[in-house]
Parts: structure tokens; C-alpha cells; sequence
């Protein structure tokens, strides 16, 4: 699991190292982690965006094991509207009202 550097590195929690000196293991190893996080973070955004079941109060509605379920599920959903090219349009519906359409 990749997490930021508020959270101390764990056998199970990936962290950066902070004040890594440059050209060495431990700054490409921040250096990836960096990119690695912030593509998970931009996918969460995007989840965030296109499934408002996901956003959420910071605590689970559901089982862990359901949770996974739901996000496989947006995941896959997410997967299908990537190939059939569907874009996010919720903002441009909401600030153009669309009909039908009044929040997300």
C-alpha cells in the first residue's frame, strides 16, 4: 500500500523518504513512489467524479469484503466507458442544465 509521508513505512505501508539525497536508491525510490501515488490519487478523482457512490464520509458503509465488490465494479464500469469513449460530462450537464439532470 503506497501512502504519503505522514504515515511511518511499515512492512505493509510504502512511504517516500523525506530529504533523500539526490542520485541515489532512496531518491528514485521517492521518486517513483511519488509517480505511482499520484496516478492512484488522479484515478481516485476520477472514481470520485464519475461514481458518487464511492465518495464518502471517511468511514465504511459496508463490509470490507462489499467494498471491494463496489470498487471492482466502478472499476470495471469505469473500464467500459474508457473503451466506448464516454467522456465525463456531469460538470458541463450541471452548468449548462441539462435536462433531467440536477446534481451528481
Amino acid at each position: 500500500m503506497l501512502s504519503d509521508s505522514g504515515y511511518p513505512q511499515q512492512p505493509w505501508l510504502m512511504t517516500p523518504f523525506l530529504n533523500a539525497a539526490p542520485n541515489t536508491p532512496e531518491a528514485a525510490y521517492t521518486e517513483t513512489h511519488i509517480r505511482g501515488r499520484n496516478c492512484a490519487e488522479r484515478l481516485n478523482g476520477i472514481f470520485k467524479a464519475r461514481f458518487h457512490c464511492i465518495m464518502g464520509e471517511r468511514n465504511l458503509r459496508y463490509d470490507p469484503d462489499k467494498v471491494g465488490h463496489i470498487i471492482n465494479a466502478c472499476a470495471i464500469l469505469h473500464n467500459i466507458c474508457v473503451a466506448m469513449i464516454l467522456k465525463l460530462k456531469f460538470k458541463m450537464m450541471i452548468l449548462y442544465g441539462e435536462p433531467g439532470v440536477t446534481s451528481y
